[in-house]
């Protein structure tokens, strides 16, 4: 049997439980999701990982919309990754906040010019003890350090930041300057990420996977449509748009189908994935 790794060695190594609960969410979701007949995603890695963790996974077990959500955002950002990637043969691509997902890996590990792995030193260190570097490259620091903005510009190549689960943990403030900062530093970038709806800010005990954590993170940073991301960063470019129901849908519990079924439904409580161009600062 293989060495597996504690709760604790996963926890302790944050200095707060954000780390547990964003990392191990999605990675049972996707590990989950490998054995259905059709999954929304193909995801070996997660299975692996799962299987060298010691933690109680079945107190997820009735997150059913977490789970099929988790795979559908996943998904979505995957598609506009490659359509980056294929706009930009020579594209640098950063995944921040990239936790233990494995896009590049599910990506076929795309020949670019670079890509990097973006978070917290102390989560960066379970990530190598679990899914370490191949090709790839990653970086240990805040999504706010310029320095490794300053890596990734002296490349003098196409970029993409990958922002996954995790914009909505910030304050609106500290979302406007990562904002700025990127049009500063790297200009002409553009931001692959996902959106949670207003009515979810204040809400993370209810989430149906969140809300099995002793201490969730709180939802801070919503928005009602692409305006409030126009507000935020004046003269952005909405490359593509989706909402996390266009592909998660038929496989959501009955009510949330109805819900989603309606137009009020999707505008008000449909998460927003999109791929913008960033303005020149």
């Amino acid at each position: 049997m293989s060495e597996k790794i504690s709760p604790e060695t996963v926890s302790v190594l944050s200095s707060t439980m954000l780390l547990s609960s964003t990392m191990l969410i999605p990675l049972w979701a996707k590990a989950v999701e490998q054995g259905r007949a059709q999954p929304l995603l193909r995801d070996d890695e997660a299975v692996r990982m799962l299987d060298k963790i010691d933690y109680d996974f079945g107190k997820f077990a009735k997150a059913k919309a977490s789970q099929v959500g988790c795979c559908g955002r996943a998904k979505l950002l995957d598609d506009m990754t490659r359509h980056f990637i294929a706009e930009h043969p020579d594209a640098v691509v950063v995944q921040i906040g990239a936790g233990l997902d494995a896009r590049y890996e599910r990506l076929g590990k795309p020949r670019i010019t670079a890509w990097y792995d973006l978070d917290l030193p102390e989560v960066i260190e379970v990530r190598r003890i679990l899914l370490p570097e191949s090709d790839n490259h990653y970086l240990g620091a805040s999504m706010f350090d310029e320095a490794w903005m300053n890596t990734v510009a002296a490349h003098g190549k196409p970029v993409l930041l990958v922002i996954e689960g995790v914009l909505m943990y910030f304050e609106e403030t500290q979302v406007q300057d990562f904002f700025k900062q990127v049009a500063r530093r790297l200009p002409h970038a553009q931001l692959a990420f996902d959106t949670i709806p207003k009515a979810y800010i204040g809400q993370s005990k209810r989430h149906d996977a969140l809300g099995k954590m002793d201490k969730p993170p709180e939802f801070c940073w919503a928005i009602s449509g692409t305006d409030d991301i126009r507000r935020l960063m004046p003269g952005v470019e909405i490359i593509e748009e989706a909402g996390l129901s266009s592909v998660c849908k038929p496989r959501y519990p009955w009510l949330l189908r109805l819900l989603y079924a309606t137009a009020w439904g999707r505008r008000k409580l449909d998460m927003r994935l999109m791929r913008i161009q960033v303005p020149l600062s």
